[in-house]
């Protein structure tokens, strides 16, 4: 799990990023030593959500892909913190000790059917590493090679399908009143 916090502890905003979604994998993870800079896109004079580059000389056609109103992205890195879990309560058990009912012990270390069972298991959740936000975007560029995305691309349509299943997850609208009102 992750835990985002904002970038530094000055009050001013993050910078605008432009993330890419290149049809490429790199077996690289890290810095390393550039002396030029080798990407730049070219937007379409026509059609401003269209542009055209090359990267290690093939050519890549984008789409710009708006995030719906109401939305940003925002461009992260990990740190080597982690959120400080708040230790439970484990003790079990009643407040009224002269109840026998409230008194039962409820460790058991066995189910019903007289399995072993070890209840703190399932309790044990890793501390959540915290993100530091380091800028924020309004769009993307999802890239492919030699072609304009189409809209039936995965990642054209998984960013609208994954915007909508969550709407619609963290929604108050029951689905059965929805069918009423209409």
């Amino acid at each position: 799990m992750f835990v985002l916090r904002p970038s530094g502890e000055s009050k001013t905003p993050l910078p605008a990023a432009q993330p890419n979604i290149l049809p490429c994998k790199i077996h690289h993870d890290g810095p390393t030593e550039v002396s030029q800079r080798h990407w730049s896109p070219i937007t379409d004079a026509d059609n401003p959500e269209l542009a055209t580059t090359y990267f290690r000389g093939r050519k890549l056609r984008g789409r710009r892909i708006a995030l719906p109103e109401g939305y940003h992205g925002v461009v992260a890195s990990p740190t080597e913190m982690t959120l400080k879990q708040p230790k439970k309560d484990t003790s079990r058990g009643s407040s009224r000790p002269d109840n026998p009912e409230c008194n039962r012990n409820t460790n058991n270390d066995s189910d019903n059917d007289g399995n072993d069972v070890d209840e703190d298991d399932d309790d044990v959740q890793p501390s959540p590493t915290i993100l530091e936000a380091q800028g924020t975007f309004s769009n993307l560029i999802v890239w492919d090679h030699d072609k304009v995305p189409s809209t039936d691309d995965v990642f054209v349509k998984g960013i609208g399908e994954w915007i909508r299943f969550a709407e619609a997850m963290h929604s108050d609208m029951n689905p059965i009143d929805s069918e009423k009102t209409s």
